[in-house]
């Protein structure tokens, strides 16, 4: 049975590194095959469901939401950035508010509030959002790893921890991660002005973003063609197709009511051809929007009655374009207030300079600060106290029962959910208890060559897999061989939360990496080439201060 567990483990994990399904229908697939089979009890399966560290998840994500909705987020980052002149000030005065964000609540929302920040100051001062945006990314998740509720690998760790009797505090991952955090941070700002210098001399970035604008029953262009009325081609701007009844037309087709003009442009064309007078546009307001975090599905999925969305940085129609936390998309309505009681957006250019919720800034901010402050002190479990935090976010009007609903990001808890099932398979199995030998075996009780082998595993395998996956896999081998060796399973399991971090190489092995590559436009060659540098410097840290620890 442990050859089929481990045929079993091993399929699932290539099909969810080649990317072939979605990782939460490869887990759920694992776990039907394996409760069939009798590898693994169907209680042991379905733990995760129940499982400490992924119901703090989803309490965490309600929290999260509820602080950035009341703008606090956006205000601090502009004022913070009002008088930068350059990428390392601006990362420099960012590192430690974002750090310390990082530690207390996801780092998804932190990170898709600063993208439309990083643009604002690419418009206003030449100061390009790629030098900005990378570093920041990796930086949320090394202070991230420093607390139990700044990542969810860690608070699953700690779930599973917690079935075998070793308990995982607030900062117990901090004796690794945080002198991690620090050398990561310096490596981050002396290599970033080096390896991701931007375009500062002023010419138009790739045609990259499609526009479509439906043409208006009374536009001055019907009867006409774009190219007769100058709208077909310009600097910033082409016109690819002319759409009409589902059907993809020339450019030079005449044009007529209901069509849509299907463009590629850059940023800057966008406004330009919407602002045109020949298309007899709606009289609405053109707005650039961040997708709000959690949000899943397509683009086609923010429009509505009042909402269209217009552009957006795809080669696919806006229809089928999916929903990525934290990038930007244009979208035309009547006003601003239907842009902020839309679910989908994050922030919206007409209001970065207020907060949507200004009254509720103390609420949020005091929930979160319970939240912590007596999960840190040990009064109650972090389970109770985010749940009770969540809930508090609803009963003070913070959040809307529906937007605290929406801020649940179900593929996120199932896929946790799933790496605990998959971890159940590995230790019922018998496939830990194999590992946990070779392990032994390997390295003779020797704490330090313990040290090295937890590292370098944990690095290779979170950026091949899931850091979910991995933090399942290697948590119940990890406390199995602190035993055995007298080391302290606190330590150990801190080393792997650490290390589990260490996503630098893998631009979809995080999720703060997709929010960032694509809307930024980092090639993986780049995002490998700047990852390296930080990666060896993490682990090398972390070695060394495991080593002591030990």
């Amino acid at each position: 049975m442990q050859w089929v567990a481990a045929v079993l483990v091993i399929a699932t994990l290539v099909v969810m590194t080649a990317g072939w399904v979605k990782p939460v229908i490869a887990l759920g697939s694992a776990i039907v095959i394996a409760g069939l089979i009798g590898i693994a009890p169907r209680s042991d399966l379905f733990a995760g469901l129940s499982n400490g560290g992924v119901i703090t998840v989803g309490a965490m994500l309600v929290i999260a939401k509820g602080v950035v909705k009341t703008g606090v987020v956006s205000r601090v980052t502009q004022r913070l950035l009002a008088t930068v002149n350059s990428a390392g000030q601006a990362f420099r005065r960012l590192a430690l508010p974002v750090g310390v964000a990082s530690g207390l609540m996801n780092t998804t929302p932190i990170v898709a509030m600063l993208i439309p920040a990083s643009r604002q100051l690419e418009q206003t001062r030449s100061i390009p959002a790629r030098e900005i945006m990378l570093p920041i990314a990796h930086l949320t998740t090394l202070t991230g790893s420093i607390t139990l509720i700044g990542t969810s690998s860690n608070l699953l760790i700690a779930g599973i921890a917690g079935e075998s009797d070793v308990e995982m505090g607030m900062v117990s991952f901090g004796i690794v991660a945080l002198p991690v955090a620090i050398v990561g941070i310096i490596v981050i700002a002396v290599t970033a002005p080096r390896m991701l210098a931007g375009n500062r001399d002023g010419e138009p970035a790739g045609l990259d973003w499609r526009v479509e604008i439906p043409v208006g029953e009374r536009a001055v262009v019907l009867g006409r063609t774009a190219d007769s009325v100058g709208m077909a081609t310009a600097r910033d701007y082409v016109l690819d197709y002319v759409k009409r009844d589902g059907e993809y037309l020339a450019p030079d087709t005449t044009i007529e009511s209901g069509d849509i003009l299907i463009y590629h442009a850059t940023e800057a064309g966008i406004p330009a051809i919407w602002s045109s007078p020949h298309f007899g546009l709606e009289p609405e307001r053109l707005y650039t929007v961040s997708v709000n975090t959690g949000e899943v599905g397509t683009l086609n999925d923010m429009t509505d009655d009042d909402i269209t969305v217009i552009a957006a940085r795809t080669d696919v129609s806006l229809r089928r374009t999916p929903l990525v936390p934290g990038a930007t998309c244009y979208l035309s309505a009547p006003s601003a207030h239907v842009v902020a009681d839309s679910d989908f957006v994050a922030l919206w250019q007409q209001a970065t300079s207020r907060a949507p919720q200004p009254k509720n800034t103390w609420k949020a901010l005091l929930i979160l600060a319970v939240v912590v402050g007596t999960a840190s002190a040990g009064l109650a479990p972090i389970e109770y106290t985010s749940v009770a935090g969540a809930m508090l976010m609803v009963l003070t009007g913070v959040l809307s029962p529906r937007s605290a609903g929406r801020a649940l990001d179900w593929p996120v808890l199932f896929t946790l959910a799933g790496s605990v099932g998959l971890g159940a398979i590995v230790l019922s199995s018998g496939l830990a208890d194999t590992l946990a030998e070779a392990i032994r075996y390997l390295v003779g009780g020797k704490s330090l060559l313990v040290v090295v082998v937890f590292a370098v595993a944990t690095t290779i395998l979170t950026n091949v897999i899931s850091n979910a996956a991995a933090a399942s896999i290697l948590t119940p081998v990890a406390i199995a061989i602190a035993h055995d060796v007298g080391m302290s399973p606190v330590v150990l399991l801190a080393l792997v939360g650490t290390c589990i971090s260490f996503t630098f190489l893998n631009p979809y092995s995080h999720q703060t990496n997709l929010m960032v590559i694509g809307p930024i436009g980092y090639s993986t060659r780049e995002f490998v080439r700047f990852g390296v540098p930080v990666l060896v410097a993490g682990v090398v840290t972390a070695i060394g201060v495991g080593a002591v620890l030990a």
